[in-house]
């Protein structure tokens, strides 16, 4: 029992939150608006960094291509899928959700935890949400305005700014922090524990969306048919697995080592919900049902991953891999 417990933590906390945000949304409004989803991952993304050695990033933007190949399948094939599934959607506010959650960059911080548990390269999935969050103010906006025909005004210098003070800044102070030894070896050591932090950083995230969703759904404002959910949930689903399995299979085409495989595949697929929460609620709010999308992708992703990336581990446990330094390109 405390076997499954240890591994199946965060499933659990999944069940248990979402149980509470379908049972009292109403009420649980005043604890999740204490809830600022940019602060929030600023420091997850600052624990991933401080507890990243150095050495692994270097070697990532020394040899890019596994993230540049990971940025493209993110901002092409997904938004591209969205496009073709939005089609298939009868509701409006779906299709706009739906492509808003497929063109926002690589979720900010559980692409890193997810391949640090498959046993990945997670400095690699830490530069596909640079290399994805810093291009998102163009991809982005130009996917929104392609798949819903809807004039999004962004503002690109406010939301190059915002996104630099969430994203860069403290990617950037986490690595100062593992630069000075005794605080390095502080993380390093307690790796796992940070680790842990970060996840319950990521789930107050989705808790926060959740209690959206249903109190949205309680008070009326926001009527649909149960099969209209089933089928933009499946839309969600069926985006990430594609995007993950065919990040995977094509690295290992392009003969990139195993850890950038598994990095590729958890990076290209995953999606930030704060950035897209950032969207609806700055540019969407007029179609409430939009946020059912974001939700149950940012969801869904971090379920089926959860079970894909202990997979992944207990595969690549045995197998000789290939130094972090060796050519990834051959």
């Amino acid at each position: 029992m405390k076997k499954f417990f240890l591994k199946r933590w965060f499933l659990l906390l999944l069940v248990v939150g979402l149980s509470l945000a379908a049972w009292m949304p109403r009420s649980l409004q005043p604890v999740v608006g204490v809830l600022e989803p940019r602060m929030i991952v600023s420091v997850a993304l600052f624990l991933m960094a401080w507890s990243l050695e150095s050495r692994h990033l270097r070697n990532a933007l020394l040899r890019p291509w596994p993230a540049v190949w990971a940025v493209f399948i993110s901002y092409v094939l997904l938004p591209a899928l969205a496009c073709m599934a939005s089609l298939l959607l009868e509701v409006a506010d779906f299709r706009i959700g739906l492509m808003i959650a497929a063109s926002v960059p690589c979720t900010l911080a559980s692409a890193v935890l997810w391949t640090r548990m498959a046993r990945g390269n997670e400095a690699t999935a830490l530069l596909v949400t640079l290399l994805t969050t810093g291009t998102s103010w163009l991809a982005t906006t130009g996917w929104l305005l392609l798949g819903t025909g809807t004039q999004v005004g962004f503002d690109a210098a406010n939301l190059m700014r915002a996104l630099f003070l969430v994203l860069v800044l403290p990617v950037g102070a986490g690595q100062l922090f593992q630069a000075i030894p005794p605080l390095g070896r502080f993380a390093i050591r307690y790796k796992t524990g940070l680790g842990v932090v970060s996840k319950i950083l990521v789930f107050s995230i989705i808790f926060r969306a959740a209690v959206e969703v249903f109190d949205k759904l309680e008070g009326g404002s926001a009527m649909v048919a149960t099969t209209s959910i089933g089928a933009v949930a499946a839309a969600c689903l069926a985006i990430h697995l594609i995007g993950l399995t065919f990040g995977f299979w094509s690295s290992r085409a392009l003969r990139f080592d195993r850890p950038n495989q598994i990095a590729v595949a958890f990076a290209c697929s995953q999606k930030s919900l704060p950035v897209a929460l950032f969207l609806y609620q700055t540019y969407a709010e007029a179609y409430p049902l939009a946020v059912i999308p974001l939700a149950i992708y940012h969801m869904g992703q971090l379920i089926v991953d959860t079970f894909i990336a202990e997979r992944l581990a207990d595969k690549g446990r045995g197998k000789v891999e290939l130094p972090q330094d060796a050519p990834i390109l051959t």
